[in-house]
């Protein structure tokens, strides 16, 4: 167990569900609910899978046939709430809020509260996988794999679904570029890109450390990411939770993966991302000032030259009580400079080729210095 993190019980893990007009797919997510497997090895009895489902602003059905549903499933234990607000306080913001809060109370202090959607299906060993860094005491958050779903992808656009393969493929070969040049013990290799609403979990210690869901207009679970890292709270990316979500186009929401859906099907040709070059310069970057701000030896101008910022901008990152401040500084410095004039987007096609060889080039240079080291060490 890593120090200061408190490992809770699997007997406190609540399910958090924001849902609006969602009678179409409910059952389908109570019913994957209701199949979660929570079966220890050398015990026989189930465990209760808990949930709480916030159903806001709706006009349908939604609550009633997930009561339906969950009846049906012995194993599951639903909660259900009906509620009312003016329209302008009826976003998903708000009701991401209000239904982890709600699941934080029915969690308990030293609970587990998981994250995901009313068109989203998690796969059987889901909400195990997903809690198993969190139960372990490794981690005070895990996201899991979002995918999508197999039948609403396949009807996609062709455009749209090679972008995405595309897409999916870049971000896996960015991320393991990125961990071989900036490594972090709290979230290792493999792993992947994805921490959405869809499939987070966090212990309540830590949502109530950061204040729960930011004050926020869209992306209210990015921002609560990120005000994890700002603590430098432990994220671990799970690639064996997963789960599978809508892919349709027409989103609820200002900004999410409708909206992304949308954007690609202009076709792979007009999706532009960073290189291979800037995400090994922005991961080198990162290296360094982790370096820097644990106190290891590192000249300023030199993490200066990485960042392409006046060493002053760095100073005060440097200063910061967290690691995740720093970056947040360092971050905010970065895009005020030079950066975006040395580095260009590119095509997700050529963006993948890049990463990859620069994946290569890494892994032979790790290589080189290991053979070089252990030569040292046996000349002595």
């Amino acid at each position: 167990m890593s120090p200061g993190f408190h490992a809770p019980s699997e007997h406190h893990i609540v399910i958090a569900i924001p849902a609006r007009n969602e009678e179409g797919g409910i059952r389908q997510t109570v019913r994957a609910l209701g199949l979660q497997d929570l079966q220890r090895e050398g015990r026989g009895t189930p465990v209760m899978v808990q949930a709480a489902l916030l159903v806001n602003n709706t006009s349908d059905r939604t609550a009633e046939l997930a009561c339906q549903e969950a009846a049906r499933w012995p194993q599951l234990r639903l909660a259900v709430r009906e509620v009312s607000w003016d329209v302008q306080e009826s976003g998903v913001v708000r009701a991401r809020r209000e239904a982890l809060d709600w699941a934080a109370q029915m969690a308990g202090e030293d609970g587990i509260i998981v994250s995901t959607d009313a068109d989203t299906r998690p796969s059987p060993d889901w909400l195990w996988q997903l809690t198993a860094p969190l139960r372990a005491g490794q981690a005070q958050a895990s996201a899991g794999r979002i995918l999508l779903d197999p039948s609403e992808r396949a009807a996609l656009p062709p455009a749209v679904r090679c972008t995405h393969l595309l897409d999916s493929g870049y971000r896996w070969w960015a991320e393991a570029l990125t961990a071989a040049l900036n490594p972090d013990p709290a979230d290792p290799w493999p792993r992947h890109w994805q921490h959405f609403g869809a499939s987070l979990a966090l212990t309540v210690r830590a949502y109530r450390a950061v204040g729960g869901i930011p004050a926020v207009d869209v992306l209210e679970d990015m921002a609560l990411v990120q005000a994890l890292r700002r603590q430098d709270m432990a994220l671990r990316h799970t690639p064996a939770a997963r789960v599978y979500t809508s892919a349709r186009r027409s989103g609820r929401v200002a900004l999410g993966l409708s909206t992304q859906l949308q954007e690609w099907a202009a076709g792979p040709a007009h999706w532009r991302v960073p290189g291979g070059a800037e995400v090994a310069a922005l991961a080198r970057a990162e290296a360094g000032l982790r370096r820097a701000w644990q106190g290891h030896p590192l000249c300023l101008s030199e993490l200066s030259r990485l960042w392409r910022v006046p060493p002053d901008a760095l100073t005060a990152a440097l200063q910061s009580a967290f690691l995740g401040q720093a970056l947040e500084q360092a971050h905010a410095a970065r895009l005020a400079g030079e950066w975006s004039r040395l580095f260009a987007a590119v095509p997700v096609a050529q963006a993948l080729g890049e990463v990859r060889a620069e994946w290569a080039l890494a892994r032979a240079y790790a290589s080189l210095s290991g053979s070089e080291a252990r030569r040292n060490t046996s000349s002595r």
